[in-house]
């Protein structure tokens, strides 16, 4: 299962620390706080919010209180700071299959014209994927699906920026294409499950690796 226990900090204006708890809840309005000795805050007093994640790294928000009480602080969001990266992204090769939920071509929703479209994930790292399909894809395509890792689930937005053409040997005809994409409008949640779904592909990749020895 994934840990969604994460550390909170916050801050005043002036960057002084006032309290600390866990997160409860984040979506792209509001960030929710639990604890057990919060500071007691006014309606509108401006604060600043860090979310500590084990893998991807620190996101900063500046936010507005909305309701502040000893064990619960909601926050509303007036802006997000670049997320403070902790470690280099990681690229693990793998075997994964997804049905497409959307595509989007020159702005234009066609899902419909591709029926039962598919992808194959080959590689992944925190900020793309290298894919092959069923259907041909073309450069800055967008394409939506849900990611599963154990017990999540989540909708991940890819656009399309490099066509890889595979040349048969003899004669030298396209056998088929990979697309390197890029993803997009990625939530650091979404970042820390990716981050920890391919620390373990690694281990895996590691062990198998040692027992063929």
């Amino acid at each position: 299962m994934i840990d969604v226990y994460r550390t909170v900090k916050i801050y005043d204006e002036d960057n002084k620390l006032i309290g600390k708890g866990n997160l409860l809840n984040l979506n792209a309005d509001i960030i929710k706080v639990k604890g057990s000795n919060l500071p007691i805050l006014s309606s509108n007093t401006k604060v600043i919010i860090e979310i500590y994640y084990e893998f991807s790294g620190i996101a900063r928000y500046y936010c507005r209180i909305r309701l502040a009480t000893n064990n619960q602080l909601n926050a509303h969001i007036v802006k997000k700071d670049p997320l403070i990266e902790r470690r280099n992204s990681l690229k693990v090769r793998t075997d994964l299959s997804y049905s497409i939920e959307s595509l989007v071509r020159n702005g234009e929703n066609i899902t419909k014209e591709f029926k039962n479209m598919k992808i194959n994930l080959l590689n992944l790292s925190i900020g793309g994927m290298l894919i092959s399909s069923n259907y041909e894809l073309y450069i800055n395509d967008i394409i939506t699906f849900n990611f599963k890792y154990e017990k999540t689930s989540f909708l991940l937005k890819a656009k399309v920026i490099r066509i890889d053409k595979i040349l048969d040997d003899n004669p030298k005809h396209l056998s088929f294409c990979n697309y390197g994409c890029i993803f997009e409008e990625m939530p650091p949640y979404f970042e820390e499950i990716i981050t920890q779904y391919l620390y373990i592909r690694q281990l895996e990749m590691y062990k198998d690796r040692w027992e063929q020895l």
